[in-house]
């Protein structure tokens, strides 16, 4: 099946040019739809908090303290509870000089240049051709998740973007802008991780620069102790998890199910995640390192549907390798996160933001998990 679609993508027919010019126009129209929603939404874009902090104002302290209650007097802006390292609003403080529409447009016209930059680079790196690359790119530019992301001034785009360089260039300047993908911790980790397997103190050195300076600067700004500072963003996180219902369902959730709690409630997912991507890091087949480390960031971790964008590798992985029957069900996989759900959301009324959450949580977190187990089990006969 896989040499078939190739031929096809390769060959100069009447059939492929119409494919090709149908895609290019839906991706026009999906993205242009993204643009135009991140002008009325955009309402995870963290320009409130980055405010803040340029007021000298600690915006962890603010909602420790109960302070973003959504009242007419509350500095923060929609969802922007600022669940995210130092550096992330520091490096937002200029927005803040602009108005609300105007940082509105250029956020959703940076995220929509890293929508086009991540597959291209990644087809480029893993020898895709040009026509597989169109189609590639196309499928995950038309993608919920990625809509989701540009429309609602995401972060996780940005994230992605510096998460991947590593893996294609292999550069300490690489290195060094990989470190900014640790302003998202629930996504950055799994780099940290994946470097301390390879056991390269220098390379994890060269990824904190970013983070370090973003936490000195931002304690300097806010006038908050160093060592204060430090654990205030994950105080945050455990605040807004003791919340009911505020964080997506997680491996945490279905232990809980099962009756695990206390110590070993973080320790089971601790361990297994980091076991999985040591085991990715000892791959040789560098797509596929890729695919199980974002595919295990998946697993173990909150995440909302945006995230999901994290798919991507796995996609071109399995693409290549399509006649293999656990690639086909990881394009399935994919297919459901990236188009199904828009449909579920459509025909029952649920909106993107409530599958993270719930039934559908546990349902999609579960089957996550699954998928990554399968391609573990599968690793001797797809390697």
């Amino acid at each position: 099946m896989s040499s078939k679609i190739k031929i096809f993508l390769e060959k100069n027919s009447i059939y492929k040019k119409v494919l090709f010019f149908i895609l290019a126009v839906l991706t026009i129209i999906s993205v242009a739809r993204a643009v135009q929603q991140a002008q009325i939404y955009s309402f995870d874009f963290s320009v409130s908090t980055a405010k803040l902090v340029s007021e000298g104002i600690n915006n962890y302290e603010y909602v420790l303290e109960g302070k973003h209650d959504r009242s007419e007097n509350d500095k923060l802006l929609y969802s922007q509870d600022g669940l995210y390292a130092h550096g992330f609003h520091i490096i937002l403080i200029p927005f803040t000089k602009i108005s609300w529409e105007n940082a509105k447009l250029i956020w959703s016209i940076i995220n929509v240049i890293f929508a086009f930059l991540i597959p291209i680079l990644l087809c480029r790196k893993f020898s895709f051709s040009i026509n597989e690359t169109f189609f590639l790119t196309s499928i995950f530019l038309m993608s919920t998740v990625l809509r989701i992301n540009i429309g609602y001034g995401q972060h996780t785009l940005f994230t992605f973007f510096f998460f991947i360089l590593p893996f294609i260039f292999q550069s300490k300047f690489s290195l060094f802008l990989s470190g900014f993908s640790y302003f998202k911790y629930n996504i950055g980790y799994g780099l940290f991780l994946y470097l301390a397997s390879l056991k390269n103190i220098n390379k994890i050195i060269i990824t904190l620069i970013p983070v370090t300076v973003g936490w000195i600067v931002f304690s300097y700004m806010t006038n908050t102790d160093l060592l204060k500072s430090l654990f205030q963003p994950f105080l945050t996180t455990i605040y807004y998890h003791d919340q009911a219902d505020h964080l997506p369902t997680t491996v945490f959730s279905i232990l809980r199910l099962i009756n695990i709690k206390g110590f070993l409630l973080v320790l089971v997912p601790l361990i297994l995640n980091i076991w999985v991507i040591y085991k990715s890091s000892l791959l040789k087949d560098n797509l596929l390192k890729l695919s199980l480390i974002c595919l295990s960031i998946l697993s173990f971790t909150p995440h909302q549907i945006h995230d999901y964008v994290l798919l991507f590798p796995l996609l071109l992985y399995s693409f290549r390798n399509l006649d293999l029957i656990n690639s086909k069900l990881n394009i399935i996989f994919i297919i459901y996160f990236f188009f199904i759900l828009r449909l579920i959301s459509f025909f029952f009324g649920i909106q993107p933001w409530e599958f993270p959450y719930g039934l559908f949580g546990y349902f999609n977190n579960l089957l996550t998990l699954v998928i990554l187990f399968l391609n573990f089990v599968n690793l001797k006969k797809i390697i």
